[in-house]
Formats: structure tokens, sequence, C-alpha cells
């Protein structure tokens, strides 16, 4: 019997380079992916299995897909082990206050925030009132239980939180299935983090040449600085949870 496929995941986090890295992947003649984000694990499982493993039709190379639903919703975890125990998972972190502002921004430039907070004031009694950055930030500080906070918009800033999402992830899959990479350092250094993935997945390294690409945002509002601040204080402890889970911290998050 084959192996099931696909083989590995880009799992997230959103707004951290997934889109690069995915293209990237995609120069090596060893490794194929389908184009668009499936989310079968989250969004699509009632598709089936068959539906899914039909995406990937290149028996003979490593083959995998992004979503970066995954990570974040956990419920994925286990659904992802059942499909197939051995997969191999990447996950991309970015500075979570920079990425949750880049991730405000896309939805509000898509006009998708306001439609999510259509949809959340219909079903809970706190409702939002303002789309602004600031504000959905501090109702999300202030919003009992924590499962609300995990709907959509409020999920904007439950996205940084990333040694939560990795210690579930981890009681499920060993250690060794699953690579990390820090946004910033693929960014400045794509090479160092393409050998980790070739040998990660244990096959030749990336051509020569290849560097990452990064999508030119134009932000509709800059993020205020006492803000960023106050926002920082609070994945602080997560930060440094994350960091003394990979045995060091990440320099090009620390606040200058």
């Amino acid at each position: 019997m084959s192996n099931p496929v696909p083989d590995f995941l880009i799992i997230g986090a959103a707004k951290s380079g997934t889109t690069s890295l995915i293209a990237d992947l995609k120069s090596h003649p060893g490794i194929y992916t389908p184009g668009a984000e499936l989310n079968y694990f989250s969004h699509f499982f009632g598709k089936g299995a068959e539906w899914y493993c039909s995406q990937f039709n290149q028996p003979g190379k490593i083959q995998g897909e992004k979503s970066t639903s995954y990570l974040y919703e956990t419920t994925c975890h286990e659904r992802i082990f059942q499909h197939n125990p051995g997969m191999k998972l990447i996950v991309l972190l970015r500075e979570p206050v920079k990425r949750a502002f880049s991730n405000w921004t896309m939805r509000y430039m898509q006009s998708r925030l306001l439609k999510q907070v259509h949809t959340f004031n219909s079903r809970n009694p706190g409702k939002i009132e303002n789309i602004g950055f600031s504000h959905l930030f501090h109702h999300y500080l202030s919003c009992q239980p924590d499962s609300t906070r995990r709907g959509e918009p409020l999920d904007i800033f439950g996205r940084g939180l990333y040694i939560e999402q990795i210690e579930h992830l981890l009681g499920i899959f060993p250690p060794e299935q699953l690579l990390i990479l820090i946004s910033e350092q693929y960014f400045q250094k794509p090479a160092e983090s393409l050998l980790k993935v070739s040998r990660f997945f244990n096959i030749s390294e990336f051509p020569a040449g290849h560097h990452a690409w990064k999508r030119k945002s134009s932000y509709p509002v800059k993020l205020d600085e006492q803000l960023a601040f106050e926002i920082h204080k609070y994945y602080k402890p997560f930060n440094e949870r994350l960091f003394a889970f990979l045995g060091r911290e990440i320099e090009e998050w620390q606040r200058k």
C-alpha cells in the first residue's frame, strides 16, 4: 500500500510569509504542490479523503500544500494525524504584533472585517462597535469566555499565541515531524531557511539563486507605537514560553 498523501503541510502562521515559502518550495524539482490553499482539514473536511488525495498526482515527488488555518484551528491537528501519522509539518512564525496588524490590514482592505463583525454581533451579547485595530484589540481583551475570542474577527490576535498552538500540536505529533522557521530570518537569509527544509525532507538542496518573494503591502493607517507596545506586553509571556521551547530568543522580535 502506498503512503498517504500529502507528505507535508505548511500550516501557518497566517501573514508570516507562507505564500513566499510555498513558492520557493515549488522551485525544487523534487517537490509538488497544488496551486491554492486547500483548507481541507479545517473548512472542507466533508469533501472526504478521496477528494483531498486526488489533489496530489505526482507520486514520484514529495507532495504537500499550505493552509494557514491548520495551525490556529487546533481541531485540525488530530484530523491531520489520523490522515497521515507521518506528516511533516512546517510552521513559519512572524513577530506577533506585526503579524496581527498585517492580518487586520488585509481583512480591512478586502472588506472582510465588516462582514465578520456583523456575524460576531449576531451571535454574541457583547457587540463590537468599531473595526479599528485598537478597538478590536481591547474588545478581544475584554471578551469572556476564551471561546468567544477565538471567532472572527478577534482571532486576529489569538493567532499570535504560537506556543499554545505548538504545544497542542506536539501533544499529537512527535517533535521530529515539526520544523519551525522564523519569518524575519527567512526573508533576510532565505537560502539558510531552505537548507533547513531540504534537510527536514531529506532531499537535495534547493537550486541556487532563489529568493523569498515578499508581497508589497500598502497599509491604510500606520501602527501606533503606543498601541504596539501595549500589544507587545500582552504577547510577552507567550513569546517567552516560545523562546524557552526553542532554547533561544528571537532577536528580531525584541523591541528596540
